[in-house]
């Protein structure tokens, strides 16, 4: 056999690695649909769809969360109108001694379990909560169970609550010196921003819950570990945006109804048009809150279903290369 000149073995290897470079797997990046996505990206997409059954369930039950302390409140003022001077002095701050008149004498411990307004309460938070996983669960394109539900909270409690419980800490130490400090602008900095930092807290375990049930239900193997290390790093791989959306949600949704109290109470309530006209206006509030809760919830199923539609396909393209090079 004649022997090839050093040229053409160049040729031949030359070949031979274009072969091999074009036989690899391309990166998941030059598929749009496997392109990884920030939370941010999810809220365009899911800003429709609120106005279904879920969605107008969990704005039903938000509702009825609202009437029933509204309504005991109503009742109270109403039933203590011949003894006390709490229904001429409503809008004043209550005593430790007020309060404690209040449950002793105003009937408020005896009611307490049999009242309606209690029941109408607990009805519109557990048709929230129901109302809430249906519809993300639909998002995501799985089914709703009770197992993920309970089983996900768990989990969250092992992986949420101590890191997003010490920077909800920190935070609050920072706000409470600048609070401190004597500067007008830093002391309503601390005054605003302390009570936002524990509703933003409230708001970050929320989603760590939503991403853990997600993965809960939507019965992927790989182990426990797995499940909440991929739950995990769901929420911290974007802090920046998670926490925008964890502060700004929470600063957006306690807004609104503080608008409403702030002109009932410079409006006054000394007519029955304006009580009712409040009242109305806090049930369209709290409907329009319910509404962003169920966008936020949509826009994290769509992240989450994203998200793991790119774990799998790493690691597909991971064992592929390891194949090929073995």
């Amino acid at each position: 056999m004649k022997p090839q000149s050093p040229a053409s073995c160049q040729v031949w290897f030359d070949e031979r690695l274009l072969a091999d470079i074009m036989d690899r797997p391309t990166t998941i990046h030059t598929e749009e649909a496997l392109t990884p996505r920030a939370p941010w990206s999810c809220l365009a997409t899911t800003a429709p769809g609120g106005f279904t059954r879920w969605g107008w369930g969990l704005m039903a039950g938000w509702m009825l969360v609202l009437l029933g302390p509204s309504l005991g409140w109503a009742g109270l003022l109403r039933r203590t109108a011949g003894w006390s001077a709490l229904p001429n002095h409503w809008g004043e701050s209550l005593s430790a001694r007020d309060v404690w008149e209040l449950w002793e004498n105003g009937g408020l411990k005896l009611r307490l379990v049999n009242s309606p307004t209690v029941h109408l309460f607990g009805l519109g938070l557990i048709l929230v909560l129901w109302c809430g996983w249906r519809m993300q669960a639909e998002q995501a394109g799985l089914k709703a169970r009770l197992g993920p539900w309970l089983l996900g909270a768990l989990d969250t409690l092992l992986i949420g609550f101590l890191p997003l419980g010490a920077v909800a800490w920190l935070a609050d130490l920072v706000l409470a010196w600048s609070g401190g400090s004597g500067l007008d602008a830093l002391g309503w900095a601390g005054f605003l921003g302390r009570p936002l930092v524990w509703m933003a807290l409230v708001s970050a375990l929320n989603l760590q819950w939503w991403l853990c049930r997600l993965g809960r239900a939507s019965g992927r193997t790989g182990g426990y570990r797995t499940h909440l290390e991929s739950c995990f790093m769901g929420l911290w791989s974007h802090p920046i945006q998670w926490g925008t959306l964890a502060l700004g949600g929470a600063a957006l949704r306690a807004l609104l109804p503080f608008l409403v109290l702030l002109l009932a109470w410079r409006m006054g309530g000394g007519t029955t048009f304006r009580v009712w006209l409040f009242l109305l206006l806090q049930l369209l509030v709290t409907a329009v809150n319910g509404w962003l809760m169920g966008w936020l919830l949509r826009a994290t199923a769509c992240f989450w279903h994203q998200d793991a539609v790119v774990r799998e396909a790493r690691t597909a393209l991971q064992d592929a290369v390891h194949e090929a090079n073995s």
